[in-house]
């Protein structure tokens, strides 16, 4: 089973992406800009090559510093799941159907990607509902400047709903977006503002 975790970060996210981790050997790449040490493209290329070769395989993992667009440009290496948690609202608008492609050309026929987004339809529900006199006010408005805006050195940049996900992942026929993997309330850091669905690649 070969994994990209997209914008990684520290955390181990992927036991619940396979239920029966233990049943696979696993070649797992966490790829993110915040590692101090790290492995080159080309030496994971390589270790994955070997490895597909391999009779008894073990899990491998390797952090990876580098952009992901850059990485998915590059790469020759083709993923069975790719996973990115918070990170597809940081891609730009203007460049989701890119994006998309470059992940398409990464992944197996049949290969899942899994995301997790903020949901803009429970984001904007809290809004309409709010008022400044309300006790919970000042925690709802760090939630939602977060969610909405996040930190101008990275902000958010596209906005994400269960419409939109099927409409963008499924508009150059690449992706399939069945409607049992889309949970509109996904909790997460638990929160349940969260939209998670799985893309399928055709």
């Amino acid at each position: 089973m070969k994994i990209l975790n997209i914008a990684a970060g520290k955390s181990w996210h992927l036991h619940d992406v396979i239920k029966d981790i233990n049943l696979h050997p696993l070649f797992v790449v966490n790829l993110d800009t915040m590692y101090y040490s790290h492995t080159l493209p080309d030496v994971i290329e390589q270790s994955l090559h070997h490895w597909d070769n391999l009779i008894d395989q073990d899990n491998k993992v390797y952090y990876c510093k580098q952009d992901a667009f850059e990485f998915l440009e590059r790469t020759q290496l083709e993923f069975d799941i790719i996973t990115m948690y918070r990170f597809l609202e940081h891609i730009s608008f203007t460049q989701v159907l890119y994006f998309i492609y470059l992940v398409s050309t990464c992944i197996h026929p049949g290969g899942v990607v899994d995301i997790i987004v903020p949901n803009y339809h429970t984001l904007a529900e809290i809004l309409l509902k709010e008022t400044v006199y309300d006790i919970e006010f000042e925690k709802q408005n760090i939630l939602l400047t977060t969610e909405l805006l996040n930190e101008p050195s990275c902000p958010h940049a596209s906005i994400w709903t269960p419409e939109r996900a099927k409409y963008f992942w499924e508009y150059e026929g690449r992706f399939s977006v069945p409607e049992d993997s889309i949970d509109p309330h996904f909790v997460y850091d638990g929160r349940n503002i969260y939209l998670r669905f799985k893309a399928v690649r055709l």
